[in-house]
């Protein structure tokens, strides 16, 4: 494990190195927070009752301080909630477990307030961060989903790069 995180800081310092401002985008569930799968009808309701509970991913958590520490990287927390109880719930686990991540750089789209639905759901994060495009030379995600990683790199093109996950991971 050792190995695949002196790999990704390297190509995260190189890409840095390269250009002026970045901003890095991280997916919480199954990224930063351990994912735990639930029957399709009982989701909602089982992430409301035990979201708080949720183990972080210390390894990747520690990546993402040393990131931090580099002068023209801005980190985000970019994530999909069901609800407004689980948004307020990753909030409180945010504020516990990522207190480097200003509250300000939180972005948590919720599907009860029709932020996004089961239609643009692989697109929502990249077309939230399109809009920092102007703010910065280089949009990074890091996210457990290929589906979404797939279409934000197509939507970002040169201007983002993706990881999966595995590669600070395996």
């Amino acid at each position: 494990m050792i190995l695949s995180m002196q790999k990704f800081m390297e190509k995260i310092k190189q890409i840095s190195k390269e250009n002026e401002k970045i901003a890095i985008f991280v997916d919480m569930d199954g990224t930063i927070a351990v994912y735990n799968v639930y029957q399709d009808e009982s989701v909602s309701k089982k992430m409301e009752d035990e979201y708080l509970k949720v183990e972080p991913v210390n390894y990747v958590i520690n990546v993402l301080k040393q990131l931090d520490k580099l002068e023209n990287i801005d980190i985000y927390i970019l994530t999909l909630s069901r609800t407004l109880k689980i948004t307020e719930q990753k909030k409180e686990w945010l504020r516990k477990n990522l207190p480097f991540v200003k509250e300000n750089n939180w972005i948590i789209i919720t599907k009860e307030i029709n932020e996004y639905s089961k239609e643009n759901r692989d697109i929502v994060k990249a077309e939230k961060m399109k809009e920092k495009c102007n703010a910065y030379n280089k949009l990074i995600l890091l996210d457990d989903d290929h589906k979404i990683l797939k279409e934000t790199q197509k939507m970002l093109g040169d201007c983002g790069r993706v990881f999966h996950i595995s590669s600070i991971l395996v």
